[in-house]
């Protein structure tokens, strides 16, 4: 979540200075050294330094709105509360305790409480940047409200891009066959290196349903296709479905659901009947958040997939996902927004070659950053940056003449998002992937660049 407060609190704060005289304040060292912490970005600490002052100090305007503002950045959300209805008691105009009372009430998940604060201050024309935090509140609380009443959420996109390298293949394919076979072998079909322009359109619908306590019900489906100008055989189909259930729990929200993946590809492989490249996915997922304030938020997840290949069973296998994830959201010009996660799989091939000892099993373990910054409130620019490693269990699993496959994949992306209208926005972005690989064969590049226009439905 996207908080930019600052202004709106430099705006009520000279006010309250004005109402505060020097003898108020029994320790005027700590509340210097509260100030000075929160500066700082430690507000545990300034709460520490505050919290046994407010015997003689609560009822002051600065005091209180320092002690709101290091509860609320502690997390300690109902001592937040106290703190700003206290200043705003007196100062009904201070708009920093205004914002800051509705990030209050959002953290700990009052929303309709948090869009009464935030849509009052959005009608009092605050500055762009906190205009725009106010919208980012807005729309995360419409979207927890939408988890705690029955109705749908769903969107539609349609994009048209330009891949460079779609098979996914090395440029030099015959050198590369020889260093991972020990032959040179020219590309037919899958293995010949294609570029092609394609158009996309995808959707997705869900329906939810509140129970009690916080729970509630939820099922979906989707639906994605691409379609190239020349290269038909690589035209893909695909359609999930899934459900689950939810919790949100304050700071705490909870996910579990299942879920199956159908994914069409003719591809281009010789033989007779002709191999495809069809797959699907069953999976069973776990997902928890807290947020340890209203600028952070930690995730985890678990994910078990079975992966099948009804053409290729030597490449079906059954995977163990876990991942951790870190939002952190900035104040500020920009409001920046970065998104870090990390995840590491074990996958366990199902089928052995001939031999009967070897297979695909192997372990993946990767990183991925997603940095946004907001040049206006409907323009923001993004940057994805990534990289993930593979290694083989198994020797010569992948190749006749290396005997254990290990690949880093790369992958660095630019992109701007416009949102020229309320529930629509257009998506321009330009990605670099590569992987390189001990294994000749397995080495490849590719550009893709695309422009996309997702509108949600409801």
């Amino acid at each position: 979540m996207k908080i930019c407060a600052h202004i709106l609190r430099l705006a009520g704060s000279a006010v309250v200075a004005g109402l505060v005289s020097a003898p108020a304040f029994a320790d005027p060292a700590a509340i210097e050294r509260a100030r000075k912490l929160l500066v700082e970005n430690n507000p545990k600490a300034a709460y520490a330094e505050l919290a046994p002052l407010q015997g003689t100090l609560a009822g002051t305007p600065e005091f209180d709105y320092l002690f709101g503002v290091a509860s609320l950045d502690s997390g300690k959300f109902e001592d937040a509360i106290i703190a700003f209805e206290r200043v705003l008691a007196i100062n009904p105009n201070h708009a920093g305790a205004q914002m800051d009372l509705g990030r209050a009430y959002f953290g700990l998940g009052s929303y309709d409480l948090a869009e009464a604060a935030f849509v009052k201050l959005r009608e009092q024309n605050p500055p762009p940047q906190a205009l725009q935090a106010i919208n980012q509140y807005l729309d995360a609380i419409d979207k927890r409200k939408r988890e705690t009443r029955p109705g749908w959420i769903g969107y539609v996109e349609a994009a048209l891009g330009y891949d460079s390298n779609l098979t996914g293949v090395p440029g030099d394919f015959g050198a590369a066959s020889q260093q991972s076979f020990n032959i040179i072998v020219e590309p037919t079909g899958n293995s010949v290196k294609r570029s092609e322009p394609y158009f996309e359109a995808l959707g997705y619908l869900e329906y939810a349903h509140p129970l009690s306590r916080g729970w509630s019900v939820f099922g979906g489906f989707g639906g994605r296709g691409r379609a190239y100008n020349k290269e038909t055989d690589f035209n893909i189909v695909a359609g999930d479905v899934r459900a689950g259930a939810a919790l949100n729990d304050g700071p705490q929200q909870w996910r579990f659901s299942g879920g199956y993946q159908d994914y069409r590809q003719e591809g281009a492989a010789p033989g007779e009947p002709k191999p495809t490249n069809d797959r699907t996915t069953a999976n069973a997922v776990l997902d928890y958040r807290y947020a340890l304030d209203t600028k952070n938020q930690l995730g985890l997840g678990l994910q078990y997939s079975a992966v099948r290949f009804p053409e290729n069973k030597i490449d079906d296998f059954d995977q163990i996902y876990f991942s951790g994830s870190w939002l952190r959201s900035f104040e500020g010009k920009g409001t920046p927004l970065l998104y870090l996660t990390a995840f590491i799989t074990d996958d366990k091939a199902k089928n052995k070659f001939d031999d009967g000892v070897t297979d695909k099993s192997k372990n993946l373990a990767g990183a991925r950053s997603y940095f946004q910054y907001s040049y206006t409130p409907k323009l923001q620019i993004f940057n994805v940056l990534g990289v993930v490693l593979r290694k083989d269990k198994d020797a010569f699993a992948r190749s006749t003449t290396v005997e254990k496959g290990k690949d880093t994949f790369f992958e660095f992306g630019l992109g701007l998002t416009w949102q020229f209208q309320e529930k629509c926005a257009v998506r321009t972005q330009w990605s670099y992937t590569q992987n390189a690989s001990n294994i000749d064969i397995y080495d490849f590049n590719r550009n893709e660049v695309s422009t996309a226009v997702r509108c949600d439905l409801f």
